[in-house]
């Protein structure tokens, strides 16, 4: 008897270190379910080691109880692992990943064999990006699709940008594969799986800037502060929609379209400048810098922000003088805020939609359509550079003349969405 126990003792010992071994690779979260979950069922337990996802779903409470107790069967009587997996609903692929890869509860991911095959290839070697590069995937495969997943799969950055950047870019892709709606529209060039990361990013950036257009003007400028008109054979015509904006940028290659901030206060007016139908200039109206109700050319650029010949300036000082001038209200040219919220309630109904049901639409409602921080400085390609940022000077004398309460309004209101 004795010589029996000196044998058994060491196994033991043996098996709890396994035993630990197995439980501590998991998640410090969800080693308690892992452990409840084997602590009689050795079969389970080496689940750790052959296919620890399925063990972290089972633990997890993944799919319905049927399921599970089907899944529990197949795995206690050595049914092979796919017929399990399959049992419970769980992408065979997640197979490859180690036990610390899984951070947070499973979502539904892809079972398709083709997507199988491919994103198999894309599991990180370095084990360490595990838990980030699943989080990442399984959010693409959930805000966007399965191409998205496989593409976001393959890059290498997937650490620095903040979530906040992942959840803006899977709804830039989402809109770039569904057109039809107001975010396809704004995109200056959309996504595709051979796209680099590198200028998936520029693109996402140009969008986003685009966006702000959005919360700026709502559906439109109804009442611009100055007058369409005619002069020495050009029109001006007053830029007042998001489309109108991203036309003129398009048309004479500037950043027109990345023009949000100058326009948040109202104190500033686009015109674009024509002849016969076609584009050739732009010209800003802002308000003069000692007299602060009355208006003045803030900057005039041609195509690709190239001075403005002498005809063009000559022209457009005559339709100036010709304007009915009347003192600054922006309150009165502003899109009104109910507007603006219609403008972005319309924009990103088809992507809150498309979220429905997933843990990622109260977030993403959160985090992009409500945003909290401060809006990025201004991007994109060439266009006029001169900041409105004395504003506020002229502001506070404007209110001087025609009444400190109604610009203390529009200053209060000058970053609202």
């Amino acid at each position: 008897m004795t010589a029996v126990t000196s044998v058994a003792a060491p196994a033991k010992e043996d098996a709890a270190e396994r035993r630990r071994r197995r439980i501590e690779a998991f998640h410090p979260h969800y080693r308690r379910l892992v452990a409840d979950l084997t602590c009689c069922a050795p079969a389970l337990e080496d689940l750790a080691d052959t296919f620890p996802a399925l063990l972290f779903a089972l633990a997890t409470g993944y799919a319905t109880p049927p399921q599970r107790e089907r899944t529990f069967a197949l795995v206690n009587t050595g049914a092979p692992l796919r017929e399990a997996a399959d049992a419970l609903g769980v992408a065979w692929w997640l197979r490859k990943l180690p036990p610390h890869a899984f951070a947070a509860p499973l979502p539904a991911l892809s079972t398709d064999p083709d997507f199988g095959f491919r994103i198999t290839g894309l599991v990180p070697p370095d084990t360490r990006l595990a838990p980030i590069w699943l989080t990442r995937v399984a959010h693409a495969h959930a805000a966007c699709s399965q191409r998205y997943a496989l593409w976001l799969a393959r890059q290498d950055d997937l650490i620095a940008p903040p979530e906040e950047f992942f959840m803006s870019m899977a709804a830039w892709a989402w809109f770039s594969e569904h057109e039809g709606h107001l975010g396809h529209r704004l995109l200056r060039k959309p996504w595709h799986p051979d796209m680099s990361f590198k200028r998936a990013r520029e693109e996402l950036g140009v969008w986003r800037q685009r966006l702000q257009l959005i919360e700026c003007l709502g559906s439109g400028i109804e009442m611009p502060w100055l007058s369409d008109g005619m002069a020495v054979g050009y029109s001006f015509v007053a830029l007042r929609t998001v489309d109108d904006f991203v036309a003129e940028s398009e048309a004479l290659d500037n950043c027109l379209d990345q023009y949000a901030d100058q326009l948040r206060m109202g104190a500033t007016a686009i015109f674009s400048i024509r002849k016969n139908a076609r584009s050739v200039a732009c010209v800003e109206i802002g308000l003069h810098e000692t007299e602060a109700t009355m208006p003045t050319i803030v900057q005039l650029r041609a195509a690709r922000n190239r001075r403005a010949p002498p005809d063009v300036w000559q022209a457009t000082f005559a339709w100036l003088g010709g304007q009915r001038l009347e003192p600054l209200v922006p309150a009165r040219h502003a899109p009104k805020p109910a507007k603006r919220t219609e403008a972005q309630r319309q924009l990103w109904g088809p992507y809150l939609a498309f979220l429905a049901g997933t843990p990622h639409e109260q977030l993403f409602r959160h985090v992009v359509v409500i945003p909290v921080a401060a809006r990025r400085t201004r991007g994109g390609r060439r266009g006029p550079e001169r900041r409105t940022a004395e504003l506020p000077l002229r502001m506070r004398a404007l209110g001087e003349r025609v009444g400190a309460s109604v610009v203390e309004t529009a200053v209060a209101g000058r970053d609202r969405p």
